[in-house]
């Protein structure tokens, strides 16, 4: 196999760059030449995502590309998208969300007689409803990634959630949880290799043990035992929800000396009215309550969040709502999205779908309180010494890096600074963008 090349590329999530990382590992030890995915190969694997519209264009023109490339090649589509479009035309190896360690088979027998073949995963199913919660986590091992700096340890996968406007539970199924000591194999062998910062990912990481129905199985329990291995410094949160963070949950966090104080807790939306429709199971008051038992526990938190603007029947007052509440909660940033229509849920039937313009307007108007929100957090860290994870340097001489609280760190650089090191600095200016730091 050693002539023959492989070449991957991801859309989407954490958890699809971890699995891709994953496949990515085992062709190599199979091997295959792993080369960039714009380089020419015999074999591309794209992991594909379905989240919005626009994320199923984009692994459709990846699919594309890459039969440009090389029309002869052997062509695999994995991930949510090949699990809902599961008659897609000029490629090779159809894999849902879950069997994706089958690529690496499928592609031997292909190399000797071409065929197509579609592996399901654990998401929908033939009859179209979502596939059992009793489907087995799927075990990938200890992955090496190919960040320097920090490594991504994926502990669960699917959701139980169902929110109105959501595909991902029809793609990814129910929850599936890694087995703890799988998870902290992992974590040792990344410490041995000089990883110092873990990211814990998954679809759904709250719901990490919903499934064993077990005491014990928690995510901060889970946390609590990975900052017991020598060699890990910083411990990071992925994508959180409101109902997740008990008393409980904020104890243990305060309790566990490795874990950064950056909390993204999925909001969507600061409006009630929406958060109903949107089946998101709390209101605007239940996460000011939450969010005030963050700061109780930790000193200035980083606080970023989601926020889809555009949700079917979103009025201007609803909209306006929304960015109220985000200007009184003081995020340190907003991720915001355009609602995207996605067949198979339920908002997707609901009147009062908002025009594009309007879309695009509400959008702008929310990444400009962003901006304004992250430049006032930023400036409040001034003066204050921030341990930095160092990631890359840049072509202007400066360093790029995080913060504890997630603040996007630049700080001149020098032989003595490296990628990989946490090192100690001061804020001396800020900007939305970044935390200029010396």
């Amino acid at each position: 196999m050693s002539c023959v090349r492989a070449a991957f590329h991801t859309l989407g999530c954490k958890t699809n760059h971890y699995e891709t990382d994953a496949l990515r590992q085992q062709f190599a030890s199979a091997g295959f030449t792993v080369v960039p995915f714009d380089e020419y190969a015999e074999v591309y694997l794209i992991n594909t995502c379905t989240v919005t519209g626009e994320a199923g264009r984009k692994s459709r023109q990846m699919l594309h590309r890459a039969r440009r490339a090389n029309p002869d090649a052997i062509l695999v589509a994995l991930g949510c998208y090949s699990e809902l479009e599961k008659f897609l035309t000029d490629v090779d190896v159809i894999i849902g969300t879950g069997g994706k360690q089958n690529a690496l088979a499928q592609v031997c027998d292909l190399l000797r007689a071409r065929g197509c073949h579609y592996f399901p995963g654990p998401g929908l199913c033939a009859t179209g409803r979502a596939a059992d919660s009793g489907t087995a986590y799927e075990e990938y091992g200890s992955v090496f990634q190919q960040s320097e700096t920090r490594a991504y340890v994926k502990v669960e996968d699917g959701c139980n959630n169902f929110c109105s406007y959501c595909v991902i539970p029809l793609t990814r199924g129910r929850v599936r949880s890694r087995d703890a000591e799988a998870a902290l194999n992992e974590v040792e062998a990344l410490a041995g290799a000089g990883y110092h910062e873990i990211v814990l990912t998954g679809i759904h990481i709250c719901s990490y043990g919903a499934d064993r129905g077990q005491p014990g199985w928690t995510i901060m329990e889970l946390a609590g035992q990975m900052a017991a291995v020598d060699g890990i410094e910083r411990i990071r949160l992925g994508s959180l929800e409101p109902r997740s963070i008990t008393d409980e949950f904020v104890a243990l966090a305060k309790k566990n000396p490795c874990l950064l104080p950056h909390f993204h807790l999925s909001l969507q939306s600061g409006s009630d009215a929406i958060l109903k429709r949107m089946h998101r199971r709390y209101t605007t008051g239940e996460y000011r309550e939450v969010v005030g038992k963050l700061r109780a526990a930790f000193p200035d938190p980083g606080l970023t969040t989601d926020v889809i603007v555009g949700f079917p029947g979103e009025t201007e007052q609803e909209h306006q709502e929304s960015l109220a509440f985000c200007r009184e909660i003081g995020f340190s940033r907003l991720h915001v999205f355009r609602y995207s229509k996605r067949e198979g849920t339920l908002a997707a039937t609901f009147p009062g779908q908002v025009d594009k313009k309007t879309m695009i307007r509400r959008s702008q108007a929310m990444i400009e309180l962003s901006d304004a929100l992250a430049l006032t957090y930023h400036r409040r860290q001034i003066g204050k010494q921030q341990k930095v994870l160092l990631e890359q340097s840049g072509p202007d001489g400066l360093m790029t890096g995080y913060s504890p609280e997630y603040v996007p760190v630049r700080v001149a650089s020098n032989p003595n600074l490296l990628a990989g090191q946490i090192v100690s600095v001061t804020g001396i200016r800020a900007t939305s963008e970044f935390l200029f730091c010396q």
